[in-house]
């Protein structure tokens, strides 16, 4: 009998293909891996890959949970608020949305979402043309926050 661990990249590889096929359902076809120059600096760019894309959309999935006890997700604040980063200096014109995992509620004084707590406390951190959705797993839907 095998207990078989699944890696946190291949679970988020899984989750984003289930963001995929979502999306191709509304008739939105994107590659994985798409890459595009960001940066701050006007003269230094660096190519980024993100999950999803085309020349007119760009998607970064995360496939996040609560951490275990009662610890803040500092880590996975800081990634995300780097996802934020790389579409806030991405090229203009073009959609750019975050897709995060629903969770289960967590929080004694403010039940809530990952995406939920994530929007109420680093809202200033999602730039003006980011859509921000909650993607739910169980039954492929997503809701924009």
């Amino acid at each position: 009998m095998s207990n078989k661990v699944i890696s946190n990249k291949a679970k988020g590889d899984a989750f984003t293909q289930r963001v995929h096929d979502y999306l191709k359902r509304k008739k939105i076809d994107l590659v994985r891996e798409f890459k595009v120059d960001v940066g701050l600096s006007s003269i230094h760019k660096k190519k980024h890959a993100f999950d999803l894309g085309s020349k007119d959309r760009l998607v970064e999935c995360k496939y996040y949970d609560w951490t275990d006890g009662d610890n803040n997700p500092s880590a996975k604040i800081a990634t995300l608020n780097e996802a934020m980063l790389f579409l806030y200096t991405s090229p203009s014109g073009v959609i750019k949305q975050v897709f995060v995992r629903k969770t289960g509620k967590k929080g004694k004084r403010k039940p809530e979402t990952f995406a939920e707590y994530y929007v109420r406390l680093y809202k200033h951190c999602i730039p003006d043309d980011v859509e921000f959705w909650e993607f739910d797993e169980t039954n492929s839907t997503a809701q924009k926050m």
